[in-house]
């Protein structure tokens, strides 16, 4: 059976500032990744909201577009003319009939014109709210990689026992605790 690899201790005071500060970083980093990911995630059911609202809206204008149709085809059928089927009660009927279905269909046609514009607002909305989440997306991202660098970094000063090294990790971590802090105010 193989050994398992010793786990070095950190025995000397500058090891053991290192390795909470990289046990600290490493916490910072996990609270900021899991801001952004959530940033993501809303972002993207946002987007997909968005993408649903527009395409109601475009069904709706689809739907116009028919009933539009339908009243330009309906006043190219009815009789013209001010005396049209006065003579003929089956033309006053067929002309009564059609002027009603044009009625409708023009009452109608305004209808979803009108339900386009709140359908419009709540995609816009939810496009508003999406570009908000990534940009709360991005903003940890960076966060996210100064904090990586900083660990690093710090790892390193263990290695080479380089106090230059630990203050370099800790501006890093400094900047990239700060970047995704302002990730909570976006």
């Amino acid at each position: 059976m193989a050994e398992t690899p010793e786990i070095p201790e950190a025995n000397d005071p500058f090891s053991k500032q290192v390795a909470i500060t990289i046990a600290l970083l490493a916490v910072v980093l996990a609270v900021i990744e899991n801001k952004g990911d959530n940033a993501k995630t809303d972002a993207i059911i946002k987007t997909s909201e968005a993408a649903n609202r527009w395409g109601y809206y475009q069904s709706k204008s689809i739907k116009q577009n028919i009933y539009e149709t339908e009243i330009e085809i309906l006043s190219h059928l009815k009789p013209s003319g001010p005396d049209a089927g006065v003579l003929d009660p089956e033309a006053a009927a067929r002309r009564k009939t059609i002027l009603a279905s044009i009625e409708k269909a023009t009452a109608t046609a305004k209808r979803y014109d009108s339900e386009k514009g709140d359908i419009k607002k709540e995609a816009e909305q939810f496009e508003v709210a999406a570009e908000a989440k990534g940009k709360v997306n991005d903003r940890c991202d960076h966060a996210a990689l100064a904090l990586q660098i900083a660990v690093v970094i710090c790892s390193v000063a263990i290695l080479s026992r380089w106090r230059l090294f630990w203050y370099i990790g800790l501006g890093l971590g400094a900047a990239g605790a700060l970047i995704g802090l302002s990730a909570f105010w976006i």
